[in-house]
């Protein structure tokens, strides 16, 4: 495991908990392998239900379609215990941006996106061997 896995897997860690999102759910395990996923290859956005989905049930032994419920499930539990008002604050956003639950694509697209952006600056790289 590179310096940049561990970095990646402790900051989506890190940040489900903040968005309240419970560990002891099945669908905090999917959010997290589905960030992960999409930190390494961002291309598995564009088809998540056909191809992130199923690729993460595999690790799982679970279908695509349980990937994706479970993980609504605990967006959900994550949205009424928090409002994901640490979004603004770990993403720095503005409240009016808070006027709807984002789905898990769009919360996975994020969670990724901000990873990827502070790994580079902490000048980490995906492939980068340590």
């Amino acid at each position: 495991m590179t310096d940049f896995d561990i970095f990646a897997r402790e900051e989506v860690t890190k940040i489900l908990l903040e968005l309240g999102i419970p560990a002891n759910l099945q669908g905090f395990r999917c959010l997290q392998e589905c960030s992960l996923k999409v930190i390494e290859d961002p291309t598995l956005l564009r088809k998540v239900t056909k191809r992130l989905y199923p690729m993460v049930g595999k690790v799982f032994a679970i279908d695509g379609g349980v990937v994706e419920r479970s993980m609504r499930h605990s967006t959900d539990i994550g949205f009424c215990k928090t409002n994901f008002k640490p979004l603004c604050k770990i993403f720095g956003m503005s409240e009016e941006m808070l006027n709807y639950k984002p789905t898990s694509s769009e919360l996975i697209a994020l969670i990724a996106e901000y990873v990827r952006f502070n790994a580079q600056k902490q000048g980490l790289e995906p492939n980068k061997k340590d």
